[in-house]
């Protein structure tokens, strides 16, 4: 059994959910399971319908909502051919799920406000549409798809907006709706992003969280492979569209992996790996519009002939650094943890740390309301927006010293407001200001990966078990004074 899923961009139009049924049908054998992201664009419609809601625009409400179904019905329409009795079945579900949508949008409009609660009922309703169009479209070109509304099978906790699945009951879950399906030759197609709480409310799983369905359902199913179809033929070197000469990786590691989507990695969600790796089920990013490629293999072991070395450079925008200094740090104990229960309590992820003496600098991907103001009595605060990470992701990059002479040399002329390196190896960070993200990865890709400036991977054999799994998820980098 294997999961196969789609993002938006490859079931965009009619041609490209033509590609990917291919894609599926070519597998048949292999007993898949479909998950599908919403229609690209759709989701952002419902956030657009659901904000036109709040300010009571119910004609923009309606004309969002009209422009969502009819995409979808034309998608359907050029897929049909001559089987009218499965359009007007396909025509009947999506006019139920419309009809639900606007049902949502006029309670948010009576309210005047959006809860995460509501957010997430329409949030949801662009991956149901895909997920029923798909399993339409399979059927009318005679495969035998069936579809599986995903809360059935997806059990989370009560944090709409960024909910966190519970394993055991999804995996029980999975056992008694799709299995039975497979054993009858049937095709399950699902739509990604959603679950729902013991109690039946739907949850969402955060913005791209398609990725994570697949691997939640893949981990639950018991799947021997992971398979996530995108645009690009696979993990790269770096964003092709910053670096056009970027090369694609063949094989990677769970951790460098997670790292990489972490920091700023577009292929994968960065919580994707994570429900693979407790199950050891390898994850591979292929290409729907180059199926020929083999694309990336994600692995606990990696490439074995890799002991060594960057694998990627990558860039996550939108940073903010916070900055706290303290003569109450000199010789204390305890000043860490009073500093950092703050960020625990305003549920802030730190991605960075830098100490000295007397100082605290922090990484974190938005400022919450509150934070300065918690943080006053303690420490004295400066906080840079706009500021963005540079991640250099690798395995045992403190082995080989010409790495940081190069990432420093190439970064000669451009501030840098904090440097991170983890005695894992597996990632050197640096800080920059958003207007020097992109010279930054440029000459650090051309340093590293480029022409005559290509540092080798170390090619010793496998290493020992350590280092081809070294550190953990957890995107933490210590520095040393």
């Amino acid at each position: 059994m294997i999961v196969i899923k789609f993002g938006g961009t490859s079931v965009g139009d009619a041609q490209r959910v033509a590609n990917a049924i291919d894609i599926v049908a070519e597998r048949k054998s292999q007993f898949p399971i479909v998950v599908v992201s919403a229609l690209a664009g759709v989701t952002n419609d419902l956030v657009a319908a659901t904000e036109a809601a709040r300010q009571c625009d119910i004609e923009r409400v309606n004309q969002i909502v009209a422009a969502v179904r009819q995409r979808h019905e034309d998608v359907a329409m050029r897929l049909v051919q001559q089987k009218f009795d499965f359009f007007e079945s396909f025509i009947k579900q999506l006019d139920k799920q419309v009809d639900q949508i606007h049902t949502i949008l006029r309670g948010i409009a009576l309210l005047g406000e959006i809860t995460m609660r509501a957010s997430d009922k329409v949030m949801a309703i662009g991956e149901k549409l895909s997920s029923v169009l798909f399993a339409y479209s399979m059927m009318m070109r005679a495969l035998p798809g069936e579809h599986v509304d995903s809360e059935e099978v997806v059990i989370t906790d009560a944090r709409f907006g960024e909910a966190n699945p519970l394993m055991d009951a999804t995996r029980a879950a999975a056992q008694k709706v799709l299995l039975p399906l497979i054993e009858r030759n049937l095709i399950p197609v699902m739509g990604g992003f959603i679950g729902r709480t013991r109690d039946g409310a739907t949850t969402t799983l955060g913005r791209g969280g398609s990725d994570y369905s697949a691997a939640i359902i893949g981990a639950a199913a018991g799947a021997k492979e992971i398979q996530i179809w995108t645009d690009v033929d696979g993990m790269m070197t770096s964003d092709p569209r910053l670096i056009p000469g970027a090369r694609m990786i063949d094989r990677i590691s769970y951790v460098e992996a997670a790292e990489l989507a972490w920091f700023g990695a577009k292929v994968l969600h960065p919580r994707t790996i994570a429900p693979a790796v407790g199950e050891r089920i390898p994850v591979r990013v292929l290409n729907t519009q180059n199926p020929a490629s083999v694309g990336t293999l994600i692995t606990e072991q990696g490439d074995p002939r890799d002991s060594a070395g960057p694998r990627a450079v990558a860039v996550k925008r939108g940073i903010t650094v916070v900055h706290m200094t303290s003569n109450k740090m000199l010789g204390a104990h305890g000043f860490l943890a009073r500093l950092f229960a703050i960020f625990e309590e305003l549920e802030l992820s730190v991605d960075l740390i830098t100490t000295s003496e007397v100082s605290v600098s922090v990484t974190i991907d938005e400022e919450r309301p509150g934070l300065i103001e918690r943080l006053k009595p303690v420490a004295d605060v400066e906080v840079r927006q706009n500021q963005c990470i540079v991640a250099i992701v690798g395995r045992n990059l403190m082995r080989d010293s010409a790495v940081g002479a190069r990432v420093f040399e190439a970064m000669r002329g451009i501030p840098m407001s904090m440097f991170s390196l983890g005695t894992s190896g597996l990632n050197l960070s640096i800080v920059v200001d958003e207007s020097d993200a992109d010279r930054s990865v440029r000459a650090i890709h051309a340093a590293l990966f480029e022409g005559e400036g290509v540092i080798p991977s170390g090619e010793d054999g496998e290493g020992s078990p350590s280092q081809a799994r070294g550190g953990s998820l957890a995107p933490l980098g210590m520095t040393k004074k």
